[in-house]
């Protein structure tokens, strides 16, 4: 992978700009003949869009900045690499957002941008296309489950066309807020009670899609998310194995068990084998909703 902008020629270069509840991510690619693709460069960066903002109900003034920070830096790496047809996507916070109009037209007055907001039916799908692309499973019926900051994706699918599809307001961000924030205050361990709390919260809601879901009987369930990449690093790293490549790492739920305790039990986080530093505060609620998650189905 290069990072360094093509030599001039007829080129057709795509970027794209997902503009997450925690993290916002950049991928430019140049379009080949035979219909793949070539990664020019990636980046992501943690912007906590959904943070602070009320149950999501508005995007917090200093969230907006950093989120136009991320942008205009994003547009410019983009943008390096000559004539590039760019395209960027909000989700769950944006998607929300009582204000989003004000992030949508700065962004577009600072950058040039016309943001999408899209559906969770939509991310759903587009998410799916790209585990596709990543992972041989084009043939089998899979459960694809993206948690993400504000919401999490679910949907089966076989081939390219997706079956049945749900987005539900649970997401690792507004878990933490709603159930871990007076415990980050303090600067403490979550209680059994609130760690309680959560997973019954979670297993409420999630009761109507796995009946829903859990019919189409899927072949197997992949992850695509941080929640989930971080966690098959935490359980990879409790083996002894390589962390570095995480496309198409496995775990098993006696594995999830196991990261749910070290990570409710770790007196500072940060030191936990496999969890990044930037995902530490926010872990266990995407953890517990994935062990929740991991019972359903």
């Amino acid at each position: 992978m290069s990072s360094e902008p093509p030599s001039a020629g007829p080129t057709l270069i795509k970027a794209a700009i997902d503009i997450g509840t925690n993290s916002m991510h950049l991928v430019v690619a140049r379009l080949a003949e035979h219909g793949g693709f070539e990664i020019l460069t990636s980046e992501k960066e943690t912007v906590r869009l959904g943070q602070g903002g009320g149950e999501m109900k508005l995007l917090a003034p200093d969230a907006i900045e950093r989120g136009l920070a991320a942008l205009e830096r994003m547009a410019q790496v983009a943008t390096s690499f000559g004539d590039v047809d760019l395209v960027a996507v909000a989700t769950s916070a944006v998607r929300e957002a009582a204000n989003r109009d004000d992030f949508l037209d700065r962004a577009r007055q600072l950058t040039g941008i016309e943001i999408e907001v899209i559906s969770g039916f939509e991310e759903a799908r587009l998410i799916h296309l790209g585990v596709l692309q990543a992972l041989p499973v084009f043939d089998q019926r899979l459960l694809l489950v993206d948690i993400g900051g504000g919401s999490t994706e679910f949907l089966v699918g076989q081939g390219a066309d997706p079956i049945e599809a749900r987005s539900m307001k649970l997401g690792a961000i507004r878990l933490t807020e709603r159930f871990f924030s007076e415990a980050i205050a303090d600067g403490r361990r979550p209680t059994a009670q609130e760690v309680d709390d959560c997973r019954h919260y979670v297993r409420a809601a999630l009761a109507l899609v796995g009946s829903e879901l859990g019919g189409h009987q899927p072949e197997i369930a992949i992850g695509s998310s941080g929640t989930a990449t971080t966690i098959a690093a935490m359980a990879a790293a409790e083996r002894g194995d390589d962390v570095r490549q995480m496309n198409g790492v496995t775990f098993t739920a006696a594995e999830l068990a196991a990261v749910v305790e070290r990570v409710i039990s770790a007196k500072d986080r940060s030191r936990v084998a496999g969890l990044d530093d930037k995902r530490a505060d926010i872990i266990l609620g995407g953890a517990l909703l994935l062990d929740e998650v991991f019972a359903v189905f």
